[in-house]
């Protein structure tokens, strides 16, 4: 068993790793959710790292939180990212973090999201993107700065195309110049919109996972080495695991304290029967309360041997007990 100093220093280690050293890999998607429904896009941090960096902090910040689709032109764009309105219905803008400079690398082509900026100013571009309609090739040349695509929808384009195709109506003499392109929710009020008449991005969040998918295999980022069992998704596990004398299941478990020592809870309702158990999977000895994951992969490091004991049986918590660093 490891000495406590060494545990001590892992439980520092992983949350750094994790927040620090990883934000490409812990994050690989950003959901919006709306009351038309949500969409995924996939994050492109090879091709622009600095925007992907800089929207990030927009959504871990809940500042997309109640944001506003507040320009759709049918067949070219819908935009969001600037605006919010609070519990008042007061629409504010979205407070920033300044400028990132332009970064192009990929084609404005149907699906890929890209991020808006000031005309005449390449490297203006602060909380506002856009959702490319169609293939906008013509942002590409330089005569238009070349607008940084950053990312792609890769579920719920369908959400998206049904939020273009809602009535856009010019509310600039009531809300704004801005919100000269707005797509609102019938019925309207053309001369008093209502809170319900908006598009609302009521929740922004990362993932490592799409809706519907399945953990399977065991991996958040890009595939690693078939010993890496499982990997520290967003401070979290979920891998195969063989309870001894009780069958086979998926189970996850969320970091919950890190200090002294790492504990982990087991996700309500995540434990889930598997008819077949892949070549590497976790064990758990009821009569000892003690669950071993073969390999944890955080960043780019691997841990081999995880031991965690169920301290908690009645809260379903493990804490770490041993480990060792390849």
């Amino acid at each position: 068993m490891r000495s406590n100093s060494l545990i001590r220093w892992i439980a520092l280690l992983i949350p750094l790793m994790f927040f620090m050293a990883r934000p490409a890999l812990a994050q690989k998607y950003v959901c919006m959710q709306s009351l038309q429904g949500e969409w995924c896009m996939q994050l492109l941090p090879s091709a622009a790292p600095a925007t992907v960096s800089n929207f990030l902090r927009y959504v871990n910040g809940g500042l997309y939180t109640n944001n506003l689709v507040h320009r759709s032109v049918p067949g070219f764009v819908i935009q969001g990212g600037g605006f919010n309105i609070d519990t008042n219905n007061k629409i504010n803008a979205v407070p920033t973090f300044g400028t990132v400079n332009n970064e192009f690398n990929r084609s404005n082509l149907r699906g890929t999201v890209a991020m808006a900026k000031l005309g005449g100013d390449p490297n203006s571009a602060t909380s506002q993107w856009f959702v490319n309609l169609a293939n906008n090739t013509f942002l590409d040349t330089p005569a238009n700065g070349s607008f940084t695509v950053f990312a792609n929808v890769v579920y719920g384009m369908d959400t998206v195309d049904k939020i273009a195709g809602l009535q856009v109506v010019d509310e600039s003499s009531v809300l704004g110049s801005v919100f000269n392109e707005i797509p609102l929710v019938p019925p309207v009020n053309p001369a008093q919109p209502a809170r319900q008449n908006l598009v609302l991005i009521t929740r922004a969040y990362t993932t490592d996972l799409l809706p519907g998918s399945t953990a399977q295999p065991y991996h958040c980022s890009a595939p690693v080495a078939n010993d890496a069992l499982t990997e520290l998704c967003g401070s979290s596990v979920t891998f195969p695991v063989s309870v001894l004398g009780g069958g086979a299941y998926e189970l996850s478990l969320d970091l919950i304290a890190t200090q002294p020592t790492l504990v982990f809870s087991v996700r309500p309702g995540s434990l889930k029967a598997i008819t077949n158990l892949p070549d590497s999977y976790a064990t758990f000895n009821p009569l000892t309360n003690v669950a071993v994951i073969p390999s944890v992969r955080s960043g780019a490091a691997i841990y081999d041997n995880v031991q965690l004991l169920m301290t908690n049986p009645k809260a379903q918590q493990l804490t770490l007990q041993s480990f060792s660093r390849r």
